[in-house]
């Protein structure tokens, strides 16, 4: 299928949009974007059309843009964003196709590709019976680690993308990000934090295998990022310290003996006081913070995972290990995820069925994950390719269905949207 005109906004941070619309280009279709500030202008060469205007202004502005132009594809990265949001409702008014991704379901190494949107909004399959019909039509995964993004690669593309933006306010002067903080106050916080990051890393590691040498003794909570529109759009938590402290008193009124080990974002910049929040709970030695993320060995030692819908979820459900998601979660199946509330789960956390879970990875990466990444050569040169070919010839045709709520249990807090925070 050729002759189409595809619009891409907001994409990673790196050349990986401009390398999957040359690509759909020599298919004989028509390109076009939008620049929303300097840094989407950095990481695009091709032509575009620059947006200054203010957000009261971009549903009207995308609205003409989409019909003057005739647009037949939007293409974008997450669906939460606010421009991004506003874009898919005139793209869906106006008959033209949605296409979203963000970064895998199965990490790492992989790209997500949707129709519609992702999580809450996927067209994936909810329940045991469709999953296994569509598993049936996908040969087996592989899950081989063929490619890695060092964190330097990751950060100096955020730092270029960010100065760009900045440096150029006065050329968008009305632009605002979708970020809960500013990038440069994020970088600070960084910096400073860099010392006791490294004074822990030792104690760090040693705690983590004596957890992990005593398999069953403790549940894991993977904290997410606060400014994560997984946990700001598909939660019903209003925030990431809110999502802690309800865990942290759900934990406090159980009667395990088990231990709660909550465990650090890799990438958290250090401007929560997660450790006071611990400390503050009074829940004393019951509940340890761990910094830096969650190895193989203690994520397969925990009797269980909490979480809001951290991957991490997915990754401990194919490691047998019983998962109780707190807010929307692509994985969040019967049969794969505990069926009962919280404080069942501290009781008897129940592990996911291993035929249906392989039947669900069959199924997940089949129909919306492509190998590959947003950064690195390899990994762009594997996915672009993929990528083209399912925009211009269709990504496979699930059947379209209601958006999810995010009214989870067994926490009724009143679902946040964050509208347009500070100006970069």
């Amino acid at each position: 299928m050729t002759g189409r005109s595809f619009l891409f906004l907001q994409g990673p941070q790196s050349l990986f949009f401009e390398r999957v619309a040359r690509r759909v280009m020599s298919r004989g279709n028509a390109v076009h974007r939008i620049n929303l500030n300097l840094g989407d202008r950095l990481f695009w060469r091709l032509p575009a059309t620059d947006f200054r205007g203010r957000f009261d202004d971009w549903p009207a502005f995308i609205g003409d843009l989409l019909t003057t132009r005739g647009v037949t594809d939007l293409v974008l990265l997450g669906d939460r964003r606010p421009y991004h949001a506003a874009a898919i409702a005139a793209a869906q008014q106006r008959g033209v196709a949605v296409f979203v991704t963000d970064l895998g379901y199965v990490r790492p190494g992989w790209l997500t590709l949707e129709l519609d949107g992702n999580t809450s909004r996927s067209r994936f399959p909810r329940t045991p019976d469709a999953i296994r019909a569509l598993a049936e039509e996908f040969p087996e995964p592989d899950f081989a680690r063929r490619f890695h993004t060092p964190f330097w690669r990751l950060a100096a593309h955020d730092i270029a993308y960010n100065a760009a933006a900045v440096a150029g306010r006065t050329m968008y002067p009305h632009y605002r990000r979708h970020g809960l903080y500013h990038p440069f106050a994020e970088y600070a916080s960084w910096i400073a934090n860099a010392p006791r990051r490294t004074a822990e890393r030792r104690a760090t590691a040693a705690a983590r295998a004596a957890f992990a040498a005593q398999p069953g003794s403790y549940f894991l909570f993977p904290l997410q990022l606060a400014t994560d529109f997984q946990m700001r759009a598909e939660s019903p938590f209003a925030s990431a310290v809110e999502a802690l402290q309800a865990v942290l008193a759900s934990f406090a009124a159980s009667d395990t003996s088990r231990q709660l080990l909550v465990i650090g974002h890799p990438l958290d910049e250090g401007l929560t006081d997660w450790r006071g929040l611990i400390r503050h709970s009074g829940l004393g030695k019951r509940a340890t913070f761990l910094g830096g993320g969650i190895p193989d060995a203690l994520l397969a030692g925990a009797a269980g995972v909490v979480t809001v819908n951290s991957t991490t979820g997915l990754s401990a459900l194919r490691l047998g290990v019983p998962v109780k998601p707190l807010g929307n979660a692509i994985y969040d199946i019967p049969g794969l995820t505990h069926l009962g509330n919280l404080a069942d789960f501290w009781r008897a956390p129940q592990p996911p069925d291993p035929a249906l879970m392989r039947a669900f990875l069959r199924a997940l990466v089949g129909a919306t994950q492509v190998a590959g990444g947003y950064y690195g050569g390899a990994a762009q040169a594997a996915a672009a390719p993929v990528f083209a070919e399912r925009l211009d010839r269709g990504v496979y045709k699930l059947p379209a269905r209601s958006v999810l709520s995010c009214a989870a249990t067994p926490f009724a807090a009143e679902e946040e949207w964050p509208g347009i925070p500070h100006s970069i």
